[in-house]
């Protein structure tokens, strides 16, 4: 207990001074310059306006006159929420006439741009926020509009923006046509992916829980298809495919986290069958599943900002969570653990890289949703990997199991379970042959029952070997076997006790070689067409038996 207090304080202190750090990576801008046409980034800071009440007349006069009347915020967007505004100063120094204008947000509610040239009227631009981007061109995780200035023009743009929270610096990013059809192509097509890998193997282990009844599968389930059906709202996938939806679905993901931990932590509960010998882990996994889900039920009717916070608090603490117990359970050599462990270790990499992107330490061209989102979808494929050797051990158990209840000890041939259980397939001819082995009491009596087991499992092998070709062998107790046919054809069923004794007569001689002079086999053999039932078979062929015993004149 002790030691998640300390991975939660220490999380949280990280956290605490992200945010804290972030605005000072940006620096105050109020004009852009498009000199060439590569992209062009405008930071998130001493930028904004901040309007108090929102504005519902969005009108170009009532904007403009809301922008003067509001003062300058001191710091970035990140953690803020309502309605704010933007006057930027453009000026496109390059013969490229085709625009677009990506925000850094996905949960604006909404969204509206004025162009105004330097000598002409103001032109209003596409909404763009989540509810009206289907108009638009679609961008996953982003917002996205076409800015329609011509070559060499110089205007100003007129941005307002709302929303319940602003999880990110709003930060702007001019990009020309040709790069921004690269950058959408890319974005879009790993991220449906991603969320396609996620709910397709999310769909796969709920198939597993239909015909398993495995609670580990369900939870499996439960783990990757909320993550999955999380990243798909919170990217806008679920807005861009059903824009019938009067709601911002991209906040979805947040109110939908607390489940999915829920479901994680059950998942990993039993994966590494906690409850038999991880006690304090399982109390651990059970404190969080009750946590998580209790939150989950009382997010809704809170602030989104509120919900915002306490989601990520949660996944700062199920991360190290998640880490630790993949160590610990692979230093146990429990290796369901290596591919657990691999997946949840690329996924939290993942997001140190997603961190130091917005401190802007690193600036390459690798998006870093794509990363993330990537990255859980891995973090996904390793968990049903994981889920898959947990249910190969089940399988494994099973089949101990099974052959434990079906095959004989001592003789490995099946036992009476066994032979009940095949006589019952059989569908067409049938031919028992009831077997006693003659002098067994008198090998127990003079040489040991020691010697007496390694007759019968003598006697056993050489019956296997005779007949394996075309039947069974089953030891129903002591030293009586039965022999079951059913391959031979109707016309071949009078040939068959012919054969049989045959091959009684060969083990016979073999066990005389073998030293085993005293022993000799009693049988019978009857087959369907003399009796109605299996159970009235069974009966003329032990009747039988005792028949060829008595007439040889030997006792057990």
């Amino acid at each position: 207990m002790k030691m998640i207090k300390k991975l939660f304080a220490t999380c949280t202190w990280i956290v605490a001074v992200f945010f804290l750090l972030l605005p000072l990576a940006a620096l105050a801008e109020s004009s852009i310059s498009l000199i060439d046409s590569s992209s062009h980034q405008l930071q998130d800071n001493l930028i904004w306006h901040k309007v108090e009440p929102p504005i519902k007349d969005l009108s170009y006069p009532v904007l403009l006159s809301s922008f003067n009347e509001s003062p300058y915020i001191e710091s970035s967007l990140i953690g803020r929420r309502g309605g704010y505004m933007l006057k930027l100063a453009v000026h496109n120094k390059v013969a490229e006439n085709h625009w677009n204008l990506i925000f850094n947000a996905n949960f604006i509610d909404k969204g509206l741009a004025y162009w105004k040239p330097e000598n002409g009227l103001p032109v209003r631009l596409k909404e763009f926020s989540q509810l009206a981007d289907n108009e638009l061109p679609t961008l996953l995780h982003y917002q996205a509009i076409s800015l329609p200035i011509d070559e060499y023009e110089i205007g100003e743009l007129l941005i307002y923006v709302q929303a319940q929270h602003f999880a990110y610096p709003l930060s702007l990013e001019f990009v020309n046509q040709a790069d921004f059809i690269k950058k959408q192509f890319a974005i879009n097509t790993v991220s449906i992916m991603a969320i396609t890998i996620m709910l397709t193997l999310a769909l796969i282990s709920f198939i597993l829980y239909i015909r398993t009844r495995y609670l580990v599968t369900l939870a499996c389930a439960g783990y990757i298809g909320l993550h999955g059906i999380g990243w798909a709202a919170a990217s806008g996938l679920l807005v861009d495919a059903f824009d019938s939806f009067d709601l911002n679905t991209a906040y979805g993901g947040i109110y939908i986290f607390p489940f999915a931990i829920a479901s994680a932590s059950q998942f990993t509960r039993l994966l590494f069958n906690c409850d038999k010998a991880h006690f304090k882990i399982t109390w651990c996994l059970n404190t969080l599943t009750f946590i998580s889900f209790t939150l989950g039920l009382i997010i809704p009717w809170l602030h989104f900002h509120q919900a915002f916070a306490i989601s990520h608090c949660i996944a700062i603490l199920w991360i190290p969570i998640t880490v630790f117990i993949g160590f610990y359970m692979l230093k146990k050599e429990d290796f369901r653990a290596k591919y657990y462990l691999f997946g949840n270790v690329v996924y939290t990499v993942s997001l140190g890289f997603y961190m130091l992107t917005h401190f802007k330490i690193y600036n390459g061209d690798i998006y870093p949703e794509l990363v993330v989102v990537s990255a859980l979808s891995i973090d996904c494929f390793c968990i049903l990997l994981s889920m898959t050797e947990w249910l190969k051990s089940k399988q494994i158990e099973y089949n101990q199991s099974y052959s434990r209840s079906r095959i004989d000890p001592l003789t490995q041939v099946g036992n009476r379970y066994s032979l009940n259980e095949r006589l019952a397939q059989i569908e067409n001819g049938m031919t028992i042959t009831f077997i006693d082995l003659d002098g067994m009491k008198k090998v127990n009596d003079e040489l040991g029952h020691e010697q007496g087991d390694l007759l019968l499992k003598e006697v056993a092998v050489l019956m296997h070997e005779k007949i394996a070709e075309f039947g069974e062998v089953f030891r129903t107790g002591g030293d009586e076997f039965i022999w079951v046919f059913d391959k031979y054809k109707k016309e071949e069923v009078a040939e068959c006790p012919r054969n049989i004794q045959r091959l009684i007569s060969e083990i016979e001689v073999e066990l005389h070689a073998k030293a085993w002079k005293a022993i000799g086999i009693s049988f019978g053999i009857a087959n369907n067409t003399e009796a109605p039932t299996v159970s009235a078979c069974l009966t003329l062929a032990d009747q039988r038996m005792y028949e060829n015993k008595r007439g040889k004149n030997v006792t057990r």
